[in-house]
């Protein structure tokens, strides 16, 4: 006999899904198969302020934006605050407090991962037919075997385990740590040094666009996840590298640490075009979903800083605030019915995967507990989200909590010493020479070539530049009852709604509403999983693998 509490009410769901399908059933005269293909591209570390559909007028990132703008721009998604969190929430649909990774990331020679009773994407999309395939970053677990991305539901991978490589010789070193330089670089579980000395970002390029050409749609549709290094720091005694092909196109940027970084953001935005061009060439747009977005904010200061910038939300990578966890994502498919518009919806990394396992054609998603809901009707047609709140984290260790809810973000503690608190990267107000002619630029990229057929009404430069008119953040003045934040003395509350800079502390003002969101954070901590975190092992090193990173204790 079936448990009860573990019936689910579909029907709601079920309405939404027959849209879906008879929507791409619709294209069926174009010769498409049923299930959507999935593209993800995420970058690493991409400040939010960083792409020129931003507003950012000293990097031009045409091939990028070409795809918000054919698409839909999400100028609310949330993430979590770092790589391996954001990475778990991703493929899990889970916060980060109910996978145990709440705090820090999984370090290079720290025994743990992503908990293997975890259900991962490519896993619910291979039950339906998916052919799987993942290049790029893992950062989810090297020490075991079954930690790795051949084990966890992907039918090939090219790319590294750990947290971060030598963008030409994909070596990890990390002086802190005290182990010998290795090289994390492998084809599927195998080692692969066929392109050492290439620029790790145009590996990434040719191997997603070879996977794309070489799919068999006769064989089921395809779910591609590429995670870049790019724009992430390398090892810390060579953090910023590009191309000098790349840096040619950036000397107007003075300071040499902001133009570097901005050659690694040109290398990504030329990877974009690649991509859609070899779905293009391989006739996968017609019934295909592209998502573009950063595992969390920009960089700005500390040990692995690339000069990125948030501006003007406050905060950066690894803390409690909008600068950490709120990123661009851009949608394109041509089964959303709206686009071509900036959608101010909150939406979560973890709405991805019900959402992407609905749209594939199952629901098997409703019984597992997750914390992420199907935002297929907000993507498709713009209409508000189920979500109202997000747990932004709840960090025992490093002792901060985050959470939102209605228009409202609490926060009572914060990282690194309160370090990364201020308004981090200002604009330099520094504008590339090709800035005048920006929507030209946007309309002969690659990418705009390969989804204007695809368009729903003409576009026009003028189009452009309303639309990126509406991705600017403004923020709001200091208001009288407000007061000065520091999470460190007492819990912050801020309307961010109205106040996306995170400027007037409004805790003291509102005590209803500040007793409202303890008493949910005092919820969800009931539900919290403790920190997974463990010592170092020095059976990683490097020096003991034939200065390789492998998984140290075994197979299995």
């Amino acid at each position: 006999m079936a448990d009860k509490s573990s019936t689910v009410n579909l029907s709601g769901l079920d309405v939404e899904r027959a849209k879906f399908m008879n929507k791409v059933n619709c294209l069926k005269g174009q010769n498409v198969q049923e299930k959507p293909n999935i593209v993800v591209i995420m970058a690493d570390d991409l400040g939010s302020f960083d792409l020129s559909l931003r507003g950012c007028n000293e990097i031009l990132t045409p091939n990028i934006d070409a795809l918000g703008y054919q698409g839909v721009i999400f100028n609310r998604h949330y993430t979590q605050a770092l790589c391996t969190p954001s990475r778990a929430a991703f493929l899990t649909g889970k916060y980060p407090i109910h996978t145990g990774l709440q705090n820090l990331v999984i370090l290079e020679d720290e025994p743990r991962g992503l908990p293997l009773t975890e259900k991962l994407l490519p896993q619910y999309l291979k039950e339906v037919g998916y052919k799987t395939h993942m290049v790029g970053k893992w950062h989810l677990g090297i020490a075991k075997k079954t930690f790795i991305p051949t084990k966890r539901g992907f039918d090939s991978y090219v790319g590294y385990l750990g947290p971060y490589i030598d963008y030409f010789d994909y070596t990890l070193y990390n002086p802190l740590r005290n182990l010998a330089r290795g090289f994390d670089f492998r084809r599927n579980e195998s080692i692969y040094r066929d392109t050492v000395g290439q620029y790790v970002t145009d590996v990434f390029t040719d191997e997603a666009s070879k996977t794309i050409r070489n799919h068999d749609p006769s064989q089921g549709p395809m779910f591609l996840y590429i995670a870049h290094l790019a724009p992430h720091a390398a090892n810390q005694d060579d953090p910023l590298q590009a191309i000098p092909e790349d840096l040619a196109t950036v000397t107007h940027i003075k300071d040499p640490k902001r133009r570097y970084f901005a050659a690694m953001v040109k290398a990504l935005d030329r990877s974009v075009g690649f991509v859609v061009e070899a779905l293009q060439e391989k006739d996968m747009l017609k019934n295909t979903i592209i998502l573009f977005f950063s595992d969390n904010g920009g960089a700005t200061l500390g040990p692995l800083s690339v000069a990125a910038s948030n501006y003007p939300l406050r905060g950066q990578k690894d803390g409690p605030w909008e600068g950490s966890v709120r990123n661009p994502a851009l949608i394109w498919s041509p089964l959303l019915q709206k686009r071509h518009y900036v959608s101010k919806h909150v939406i979560h990394i973890t709405d991805w995967l019900p959402t992407f396992v609905q749209a594939a054609g199952t629901i098997s998603y409703k019984f597992q507990k997750l914390d992420g809901k199907d935002i297929w009707p907000t993507l498709s047609h713009n209409k508000s989200p189920l979500r109202r709140e997000i747990l932004h984290n709840i960090d025992t260790i490093e002792g901060y909590s985050s959470y939102f809810r209605d228009g409202w973000k609490y926060i009572n503690g914060t990282s690194r010493g309160g370090r990364y608190d201020g308004w981090l990267g200002n604009t330099t107000g520094i504008r590339c020479p090709e800035n005048p002619f920006y929507p030209e630029l946007v309309m002969k990229s690659a990418v705009w070539k390969a989804l204007n057929p695809f368009a729903l009404k003409s576009l026009n430069a003028k189009n452009i530049e309303n639309i990126r008119d509406k991705t600017k953040i403004v923020c709001q003045k200091k208001i009288s009852p407000a007061r000065e934040c520091n999470p460190l003395r007492a819990p912050c509350l801020f309307y961010v709604d109205a106040d996306p800079c995170e400027i007037n502390n409004l805790a003291h003002f509102r005590p209803i509403r500040m007793q409202v969101m303890e008493k949910r954070l005092r919820s969800f901590q009931q539900t919290s999983l403790p920190p997974s975190n463990v010592a170092p092992d020095p059976a990683a090193n490097p020096a003991l693998h034939g200065n390789i990173w492998t998984w140290w204790l075994g197979e299995e």
